[in-house]
């Protein structure tokens, strides 16, 4: 499923401390790479004839609208996956023109801004995608904490409260998603990024032992950067 996309690939690509932002980022985008175009108004009418045409080329090619959207977001999810984050901006961009209430549309929106280190728009993304009650697909509530951590940590305006703000933000998505997310694996080892993020090294940690505990891997690269700001706990160690 799309909507899965977001939470594995974090396992992997996304989960590791520091990720490079995409040589794409050194050019200007064009206006079909900026998420939801840049938020133009669109009332123009020749920019509304372009959407009517694009929207029934697509629901007649894939048979309906939303037969379109979902597509499109598939499609942007495997440009996404192949790290052609210009062609999978487009792919969500098209969703959204399709169907702007599509909660996929934006978390795929916020794994193309995460890649390139623009952790606070991912975050509002995240906000959009969650404010539409989504399913609880895999990984949502993980990767919006996750996010949210990113954003706490890079955003040099914010004041101390809120930078404090965010973090208890991040911790309560956590908190939800141990409500509702059945990879334990996968939402402990997210969150021990999150910890490490915030310079809260012991507690990374300490969320590194509960994935292991629910059958969650090492991220090898996340545990090296994690051991190069404190050494392993002796038990955490021990763990299984």
């Amino acid at each position: 499923m799309a909507g899965s996309s977001l939470a594995r690939l974090l396992v992997g690509a996304l989960a590791l401390a520091g990720a490079a932002a995409s040589a794409q980022d050194a050019v200007a985008p064009r206006i079909d790479e900026v998420p939801m175009y840049g938020s133009i108004d669109r009332s123009s009418p020749e920019l509304q004839a372009a959407d009517r045409t694009l929207i029934k080329q697509a629901s007649d090619h894939f048979g309906s609208r939303a037969a379109a959207a979902q597509a499109w977001v598939e499609q942007g999810y495997r440009f996404y996956q192949a790290d052609q984050l210009g062609m999978a901006m487009r792919r969500f961009n098209q969703a959204w023109l399709l169907n702007p209430q599509g909660p996929e549309v934006y978390t795929g929106i916020a794994a193309v801004l995460h890649d390139q280190n623009r952790f606070c728009e991912a975050m509002a993304m995240m906000d959009k995608a969650l404010a539409l009650d989504p399913p609880t697909f895999q990984g949502i509530h993980s990767d919006a904490g996750r996010i949210t951590a990113r954003c706490a940590a890079q955003d040099t305006t914010l004041s101390p409260q809120a930078r404090q703000a965010l973090r208890e933000r991040s911790d309560a998505l956590y908190r939800k998603a141990e409500q509702v997310e059945p990879d334990k694996g996968y939402l402990y080892a997210s969150w021990a990024t999150a910890r490490y993020w915030s310079g809260e090294y012991a507690q990374a940690w300490a969320m590194v032992h509960k994935a292991r505990l629910a059958g969650a891997r090492d991220n090898a690269r996340f545990v090296e950067l994690l051991r190069a700001r404190l050494p392993e706990p002796a038990s955490e160690a021990a763990s299984p």
